[in-house]
């Protein structure tokens, strides 16, 4: 396994090293605004990270539920983006992890308070959320 990680490193280096070497110059402003944008983002935003303790025969009931969070919380001020991950190993403690950014921990607080009174959908029985904001300190 650490040697397929290696190789595709190895494979993504090259490609981004061909794709440098083949610019004409033009591109090279768009990269720079890309990486601007994405910079300031990582400074602008906060990351919930969300790991759900499924119970046994849950999982499809638990994503729709997700998907119902998901769909209430992203028309709130400071939504940015959310992404539902699942285990690949079937005895993992945590089978679902949720990772969101939100523009300010009060915008996710508000938005969460406010889910919580109108959502209007039965949480699903023995789901564990394990939810913390998270800051980027090191890349």
């Amino acid at each position: 396994m650490k040697n397929i990680k290696t190789i595709s490193r190895i494979n993504l280096i090259a490609f981004f090293i061909v794709l440098i070497s083949c610019s004409d110059g033009k591109n090279t402003e768009s990269l720079s605004e890309n990486k601007s944008i994405m910079e300031k983002e990582k400074s602008e935003f906060i990351t919930l990270i969300n790991s759900f303790e499924v119970p046994s025969g849950k999982l499809e009931e638990s994503v729709k539920y997700w998907e119902a969070c998901r769909d209430f919380l992203k028309v709130q001020p400071g939504y940015v983006s959310t992404k539902l991950h699942q285990s690949l190993k079937n005895d993992a403690k945590f089978q679902l992890v949720n990772v969101a950014m939100w523009t300010s921990p009060q915008a996710f607080i508000n938005a969460s308070d406010k889910m919580r009174k109108e959502l209007g959908v039965a949480a699903v029985e023995g789901l564990k959320p394990n939810a913390s904001l998270y800051t980027v300190i090191r890349e």
